[in-house]
């Protein structure tokens, strides 16, 4: 790939695959959490997407991005973890925390490539939802440098004659 935005999704589908097996899903976000819908995941899920990516000119049409990379966890409705429910519907009812705080062990501070810097982790949030999905929202920051534009210089050697004749290669 030579996006730089498909190549940091494929590389972070495969280390939440590599380190998380127990996400049944991980995906581009394409709004399949939005509410009102039946969402058409397996659960629990990660969905990937890039926002408010940044772009300064360094000169020689390469340019530095800055953004955030989004994670969306989502989650099946679970029990109550009301304190006079039993704990182990508690415990299990909880347990996406375990599975996010899983999701930022593996991403924190690592780079999906080597062209890239690392991800680190600016905020988290639930979802306000007027169904029983948990949906999580983590962001991080990533930063990457884009010389796919710049300018190439192709270097052509000269010959210069010089008064008595004689050839010189530059």
């Amino acid at each position: 790939m030579n996006s730089p935005f498909a190549t940091i999704l494929l590389n972070v589908q495969s280390r939440l695959r590599a380190a998380m097996p127990g996400i049944a899903c991980i995906d581009q976000d394409l709004g399949q959490l939005r509410p009102g819908v039946r969402p058409p995941v397996s659960w629990p899920c990660v969905l990937i997407d890039f926002e408010d990516f940044k772009f300064n000119n360094l000169g020689e049409q390469v340019q530095t991005a800055a953004g955030v990379v989004v994670f969306r966890l989502g989650f099946a409705p679970h029990g109550s973890t009301a304190a006079a429910a039993p704990t182990d519907y508690k415990e299990q009812a909880l347990a996406y925390y375990d599975i996010e705080w899983r999701l930022h062990k593996t991403l924190q501070n690592w780079s999906p490539g080597d062209a890239f810097g690392q991800l680190n982790r600016a905020t988290a949030a639930t979802q306000k939802r007027p169904d029983a999905y948990r949906v999580r929202e983590l962001r991080y920051t990533l930063c990457f440098d884009d010389y796919s534009t710049k300018n190439t210089r192709e270097y052509v050697p000269a010959t210069a004659v010089i008064e008595n004749h004689l050839a010189i290669s530059l």
